[in-house]
């Protein structure tokens, strides 16, 4: 760096230390092949969004037992049938509703010793999607009465993520801008062209659901199933070169 080019920029890193900034370092090349190291300030921008959820994920396992494995597996095949039936008319699409897992674990009772083998337990879950979240409800109790043993792990998400986190995103870029031409102008410096800008990783945060008491006798409503914003966050660093004091 040549000794003019220093006394240029001396200064600016004398009043961003005064204003309490903390300046950033970032490697130029000039035309010939020289290296300069440009003076700049570094800021952050946060974002987050509440955004209302379009679908739902729900957990259903049919779980049965037998002395004898083909049995247990047969009971297992009618009891899902009747669940998968009663999924598809309550609306859920084919696509939505995917295998998760099929165990089949053998029982024993272990008190004698050795343990002696009682029977077989077989047990198929199922990942169901649910487009409509009006309808989750229904479609928790249709699975419920028609066979399911285990309803579980009901979460809230969008269809479109990517959307929602380039929306964060964006916010977040603006609000780094913002800030820099913020702390450029209270240092008393010229605020310059983004040196740099780097994203932090995204993150979305799904809310559970938990469903209300239900009476025990009686007529009985739809599972009330009342779903929570959902929060998508981005982060951003940005770096801005500055010219000399205004």
């Amino acid at each position: 760096m040549t000794p003019t080019m220093r006394l240029i920029l001396t200064p600016i890193a004398a009043l961003l230390l005064a204003g309490g900034l903390a300046p950033a370092r970032a490697q130029m090349v000039r035309p010939g092949g020289e290296a300069v190291v440009a003076e700049g300030l570094t800021a952050h921008g946060h974002a987050e969004l509440k955004v209302k959820p379009d679908l739902a994920r729900v957990t259903v396992s049919v779980t049965t037992q037998a002395t004898q494995q083909d049995a247990a597996a047969q009971d297992n095949a009618r009891r899902t049938t009747a669940v998968l039936a009663a999924l598809r008319a309550a609306g859920v699409g084919e696509r939505d509703i995917q295998t998760e897992s099929y165990n089949v674990q053998p029982q024993y009772d272990y008190k004698p010793s050795p343990p002696v083998l009682t029977g077989f337990q077989v047990t198929n879950t199922l990942q169901v999607t649910i487009r409509d979240l009006g309808r989750a409800g229904v479609i928790v109790d249709r699975a419920t009465q028609s066979g399911a043993t285990d309803v579980s792990g009901l979460s809230f998400d969008l269809a479109d993520r990517a959307a929602a986190e380039r929306q964060a995103l964006a916010q977040a870029v603006t609000e780094a801008k913002a800030k820099a031409q913020t702390m450029a102008s209270a240092a008393g410096v010229v605020f310059g062209r983004l040196l740099s800008l780097s994203e932090g990783s995204p993150v979305v945060v799904q809310p559970l659901f938990a469903a209300r008491a239900l009476a025990a006798a009686g007529p009985q409503p739809p599972t009330p199933i009342e779903a929570q914003q959902i929060t998508v966050t981005a982060d951003v660093t940005a770096v801005y070169a500055v010219g000399g004091a205004l």
